[in-house]
Order: structure tokens, then C-alpha cells, then sequence
């Protein structure tokens, strides 16, 4: 089972390897992303597959809002593209 995250942030160097490369490090397969850019910052869309039972997205969107430059973090729900 996959899960989509929406992360906004501040579009600075260094700023999407270092999400991409949390949620690797974290135990996740990326499935798809797709991001959009504009002058207030940009939001990329995530869909992550956990590599064991044991992983946990709530914990994973903490850690993602924690980095350097990340706004916010959504976890969205099947069937939901933006944050309710």
C-alpha cells in the first residue's frame, strides 16, 4: 500500500534531495512525485510505498517537517488530491 503526501516548502538548493532522500533513508519506495513552483515557494506531491509493516507515516511526516525550508506536511487520504 502506498501513501501520497503533499509537502510545501521553500524552493531553496538543496531543499528536495534532502525530502526525497529522508523518505529513502526512512524505509519508503518512491512511487511517483510531481511538483509545482511558484514565486511563494513551491509543493511536491509524493506517493511512497513503505518497504516494511513497520513503518509509520505519521512519523515520517514529522520528520519531513522538521527538515530545513518544509512548510508544511499533509498525509492525503485515498481519493484526495489536496489537504482537507
Amino acid at each position: 500500500m502506498s501513501e501520497r503526501l503533499l509537502i510545501a516548502f521553500a524552493s531553496a538548493e538543496g531543499a528536495v534531495v534532502r525530502m526525497l532522500g529522508l523518505i529513502e533513508r526512512r524505509g519508503y519506495s518512491l512511487r511517483t512525485v510531481s511538483m509545482e513552483a511558484s514565486a511563494e515557494g513551491a509543493s511536491m506531491m509524493v506517493e511512497a510505498g513503505p518497504r516494511g509493516r513497520a513503518r509509520n507515516t505519521e512519523v515520517l511526516a514529522r520528520q519531513l517537517a522538521r527538515l530545513v525550508d518544509v512548510q508544511s506536511v499533509s498525509i492525503l487520504t485515498p481519493g484526495q488530491d489536496s489537504p482537507a
